[in-house]
């Protein structure tokens, strides 16, 4: 099964919404993170780790998702605003068989550009959100994992495993990121808008000052392993360049027009 923003959306939201009702999985089931069951908080996490969800008794043709998603002002309704950065949406397929135990990678980050992975009018939108924040209630966090039951098992409660997190400070002055585009091998001069050709698709590459890997995507035009193609013959296309930032750089979130021709 393909992983899609709006198949986790569902998930996240029928499954939430359902908290309050009596939960009916198989026998045994959990999903635990670093030792810490439903609720119990991840602490002091770096900027960027990767953490595994540990996972037992898990059903035959039951499948997962896991998210780092903000949590919203209500607990109890479906976070809107979650990190689809590289291996921060992770996906666990289902099986045919039950697995008596498994495990999900997933790259939590303290810093991201957040969307809604089901947008109503099909524009995801976004916003910067840093985990460390201060929600005012020191009983609650900026940021939580949601782990969730995927497909057919999207509306079973029993399924969710919430883990709230912290993150260690960072330093208090932290460089300015740089995104450099290159374009079939040449260097896209600040504030230009290159012309992109239907059917004509070009080698496109992305490097950071900081030597983060930069997630992108783009809305008019398609990029796929290091080459972008334009999806029609007018108007523009926008890429969006986001990073995580780090110790030593701040997060970095900048868009690149391109201008669509025949």
């Amino acid at each position: 099964m393909k992983i899609t923003t709006a198949v986790i959306a569902a998930s996240i939201g029928i499954a939430v919404a359902g908290l309050a009702a009596p939960a009916q999985a198989a026998d045994g089931y959990n999903a635990s993170i670093a030792g810490q069951r439903n609720y119990g908080l991840l602490a002091n996490l770096s900027q960027s780790s990767t953490q595994t969800v540990d996972i037992v008794n898990l059903p035959a043709g039951v499948g997962l998702y896991a998210l780092n998603c903000l949590v919203p002002q209500d607990p109890r309704s479906a976070p809107t605003v979650c990190d689809l950065s590289k291996d921060a949406a992770a996906y666990l397929p289902a099986s045919g068989e039950a697995r008596a135990t498994a495990s999900l990678p997933i790259k939590v980050n303290a810093e991201f550009f957040g969307s809604n992975p089901n947008p109503v009018d099909g524009d995801a939108g976004g916003q910067s959100v840093d985990c460390r924040a201060d929600t005012g209630n020191p009983r609650s966090t900026t940021c939580a994992v949601y782990v969730l039951g995927a497909g057919r098992e999207s509306a079973n409660p029993a399924y969710l495993r919430v883990f709230p997190t912290s993150f260690l400070p960072v330093k208090a002055k932290r460089a300015n990121d740089r995104a450099t585009i290159t374009l079939d091998g040449s260097a896209v001069t600040k504030g230009a808008k290159p012309k992109l050709a239907l059917d004509a698709p070009e080698s496109m590459k992305v490097t950071l000052a900081s030597g983060l890997a930069p997630s992108i995507s783009a809305t008019g035009c398609e990029i796929k392993d290091d080459t972008i193609t334009a999806l029609s013959s007018k108007g523009t296309c926008i890429v969006r360049i986001t990073s995580t930032g780090g110790r030593n750089y701040k997060p970095l979130v900048t868009t690149q027009v391109f201008r669509l021709t025949k």
